[in-house]
C-alpha cells in the first residue's frame, strides 16, 4: 500500500465511523417502528422503549448484561488492534474532528479573517444547542420537544439539560479539545491492565531514526546505506538525550552518512493534537489517531526515504520477545463478553 492510499483509507473509515455514529446519534430519536419510539427512556412513566420493545425498570436486568458485554467487546477491541475506539469510534474524538472541519470550512478567501472564527463558533454553536436537544429527545419524545421550542413552553428543567449539555459540547470540543482524552477520560487510566505485549500501538523505529538531524535531498535511507540500523541500546541512547539535552548534554555532531533517517523535522510533533512526541515513546495519553504517521510518512516521501519510520507495531517486536501463541487477556474478554450475552438472553426470558 502505498504513502497517499494508507492516508486516503485512514480519513475514509474516519469519515465513515464519524457520519454512521453522528446519523445514528441526531436521527435515532426521531424513529418510530411501529408508531413507538425506536429508544426513549422515559422517566415519567419510568418505561424504555428499545426498538418495540417496552421496558419497566423490573426488566432492566438484560440491558445491564448487554452493557457488560459492550464493555468486554471493547476490551476485546483494545487488546487485539489497539486504541480504535480513542482513534476512530469516542464522541470527543469525532465531535472534535467535525469542529476542525468547521475550521477548514470557514477559512476561505470570501472570508475576512476576523470573520472566520467567529462563523465557525457560531456554527459550532448551533451544533452545539442541536445536540443538546438531541440528548434530552432520548428522555423526552423529541417530537413534543421540538414543538415546546417555538412558543418556548419548555419546563425549567428541560430548559436546564439542554443548556448543559449545549454548553457542554460546546466547551469540551472547542476550548478542551484532546485535553480530555488526557486528564479526564478514564479509557487511558486503565490501557496497561487491557493490552498486553501484543497489542499494536504507534511506534518510533528509533534504530532507523537515529541519530536524527536535517540533511539534504537525495541521500539515501539508512536501509539502502552501508551504515544499516543501530542496536536498541544506543538508538534509546540517542532518543534520551535528545529528549533530554539538560541533563545528557548536547548532542554530538554527526556527518550525513551516520545520520538516521530522521531529519527533526518535528512534523509528527506539530501534528499530534495533544502535542506528543512520538520519538521519546509511546505514553498512555496517546490517543492513536495516527496523525503523527501520517506527518512522518510526507516527510519521508520528500526525501525519498521508505515510509515507515512512525508505524503501528507490537511491543513485542520491538523488544525481541517471543510472541505468545496463546493470549490470555483476549480469551478472557471473549469469554466474558459470551457469558454476558448468554445471561442477557437467558435473563430476558430464554429457556433454560
Amino acid at each position: 500500500m502505498t504513502l497517499q492510499q494508507g492516508k486516503r483509507r485512514r480519513a475514509a473509515a474516519r469519515a465513515l465511523v464519524a457520519s454512521a455514529l453522528l446519523g445514528a446519534f441526531y436521527l435515532l430519536p426521531w424513529l418510530q417502528p411501529g408508531g413507538k419510539p425506536a429508544l426513549l427512556l422515559d422517566l415519567t412513566a419510568r418505561q424504555f422503549h428499545l426498538f418495540g420493545m417496552q421496558l419497566v425498570p423490573e426488566d432492566a436486568q438484560p440491558l445491564l448484561w448487554l452493557v457488560t458485554a459492550c464493555i468486554a467487546a471493547l476490551g476485546l477491541l483494545t487488546v487485539l488492534c489497539g486504541r480504535l475506539w480513542c482513534a476512530y469510534i469516542c464522541p470527543q474524538t469525532v465531535l472534535t474532528r467535525v469542529f476542525r472541519g468547521l475550521d477548514r470550512l470557514t477559512t476561505f478567501d470570501g472570508i475576512a479573517r476576523p470573520l472566520g472564527p467567529l462563523l465557525r463558533h457560531g456554527l459550532w454553536a448551533v451544533i452545539a444547542l442541536w445536540t443538546g436537544i438531541t440528548f434530552v429527545g432520548y428522555f423526552n419524545p423529541i417530537g413534543q420537544l421540538v414543538q415546546a421550542l417555538h412558543p418556548f413552553a419548555l419546563n425549567g428543567w428541560e430548559c436546564f439539560w439542554i443548556a448543559f449539555y449545549a454548553l457542554a459540547t460546546w466547551a469540551n470540543v472547542a476550548h478542551l479539545h484532546e485535553q480530555v482524552c488526557t486528564h479526564l477520560c478514564p479509557y487511558s487510566r486503565v490501557q496497561h491492565l487491557i493490552t498486553d505485549a501484543n497489542t499494536p500501538i504507534i511506534q518510533y523505529n528509533a534504530p532507523r531514526g537515529e541519530p536524527r538531524g536535517p540533511r539534504g535531498v537525495g541521500e539515501a535511507s539508512v536501509l539502502h546505506r552501508s551504515r544499516g540500523l543501530l542496536d536498541p541500546v544506543t538508538a534509546s541512547d540517542y532518543v534520551f538525550r535528545a529528549a533530554h539535552p539538560a541533563i545528557a548534554g548536547a548532542m554530538p555532531k554527526f556527518a550525513p552518512i551516520h545520520l538516521g533517517d530522521c531529519t527533526d523535522c518535528n512534523a509528527c510533533l506539530q501534528a499530534c493534537p495533544i502535542g506528543l512526541d512520538i520519538r521519546n515513546g509511546h505514553t498512555s495519553n496517546c490517543i492513536e489517531c495516527s496523525a503523527c504517521i501520517d506527518a512522518c510518512d510526507d516527510t519521508m516521501a520528500r526525501n525519498q526515504f521508505p515510509e515507515g519510520l512512525i508505524h503501528r507495531a507490537h511491543l513485542a517486536d520491538t523488544e525481541s520477545t517471543t510472541v505468545r501463541r496463546l493470549r490470555v487477556k483476549p480469551l478472557l474478554f471473549a469469554a466474558m463478553m459470551a457469558l454476558s450475552l448468554v445471561l442477557m438472553y437467558l435473563s430476558a426470558g430464554g429457556p433454560l
